[in-house]
């Protein structure tokens, strides 16, 4: 099979390709760094978390955390509306589910205020049990996933019941 491009046309393209891959592995480290330096308990109120600024729709999976296991990371999540359909299970969640949305279901901030919260990122699960916490129903999962988290700090650093082990 003969390729009507150039060699350096050939080269082009490839560069092309390679570009998107390159960026979002850079993104994918950048994030990781990033997360590394996450305290263990959510950044004080003096502390800037807008840079880990999330919306109602952010699930960790959204944000390539699984298989992060132990690792600790701090969002802020802004004043708005839970999306109960978003969250499943009572604490570990599955890692599909909203952190924003979740963290409300675990007590850790209100909607109408937002909030910093604290997530640590869980193997999954062969099943996730919903419950009603906050106003808040989280639903049934009844097959395995591969990935959980679970809310952990408040932000006034108050552990959730959601984040003992």
């Amino acid at each position: 099979m003969s390729s009507s491009l150039s060699h350096d046309g050939r080269m082009r393209l490839a560069h092309a390709c390679l570009r998107p891959a390159i960026a979002a592995l850079a993104c994918a480290l950048a994030l990781r760094a990033v997360a590394a330096d996450a305290p263990a308990v959510p950044p004080s109120k003096s502390s800037n978390a807008r840079s880990n600024e999330i919306d109602w729709q952010t699930s960790p999976l959204d944000l390539d955390l699984r298989g992060m296991n132990g690792e600790r990371y701090a969002f802020r999540c802004p004043p708005g509306k839970p999306q109960p359909s978003r969250v499943l299970g009572s604490g570990p969640y599955t890692d599909d589910s909203s952190i924003c949305t979740a963290a409300v279901h675990a007590g850790a901030i209100h909607a109408k205020d937002g909030g910093d919260v604290t997530i640590e990122i869980r193997p999954g699960q062969s099943g996730y049990a919903g419950s009603e916490r906050n106003y808040i129903r989280s639903g049934d999962y009844s097959d395995r996933w591969d990935g959980s988290f679970v809310v952990v700090g408040t932000a006034d650093g108050i552990s959730t019941k959601g984040g003992t082990p």
